[in-house]
């Protein structure tokens, strides 16, 4: 996708959760969550009212990352609108035109979840993100911090 067209996606995507009226729910312990976020999927866990872990996969271009990512809730309630903050943990791989390697990135975010029907809710957040990536020929490492914005949509089924 063009980089260009990004900043547009995402304001739309802002603005169709604004204008949905947010449902009464919220995760419930035990549930589980397939999400559809952008450029991939996750599968998360609620394992009480308050953190969740998710494993994720993402592909775009000639770039794929793996990882893992933990969730901590602001208030644990059933609220239709739920912020939290994070951290994630990936393996990273690329190729290019005259390179490729493998690399990893830690990341931590803050963002919120507005559930627009019992089970579905539409997800954002933000936040600096490490990357660190090593050319498998040459064993040059290049590291930095980039910002990173996530947004997605989560089927919620299951719990106690």
């Amino acid at each position: 996708m063009n980089n260009n067209k990004r900043p547009y996606i995402l304001m739309l995507a802002a603005a169709l959760a604004a204008a949905v009226s947010p449902a009464s729910a919220a995760p419930l312990t035990g549930q589980w969550a397939a999400g559809i976020n952008y450029p991939g999927l996750g599968l998360r866990y609620v394992t009480s009212e308050f953190t969740a872990w998710e494993a994720r996969a993402q592909a775009e271009s000639n770039v794929r990352v793996f990882g893992g990512r933990f969730y901590r809730y602001f208030d644990g309630g059933a609220e239709p609108v739920e912020l939290f903050y994070g951290l994630e943990a990936d393996y990273v791989t690329y190729k290019g035109e005259v390179s490729k390697g493998t690399g990893w990135a830690g990341e931590v975010f803050i963002g919120g979840e507005v559930f627009f029907a019992k089970n579905l809710s539409f997800q954002m957040d933000a936040g600096p993100a490490y990357v660190s990536l090593t050319d498998d020929k040459t064993d040059l490492e290049l590291g930095g911090v980039q910002y990173v914005v996530n947004f997605g949509i989560n089927f919620y089924w299951g719990g106690k």
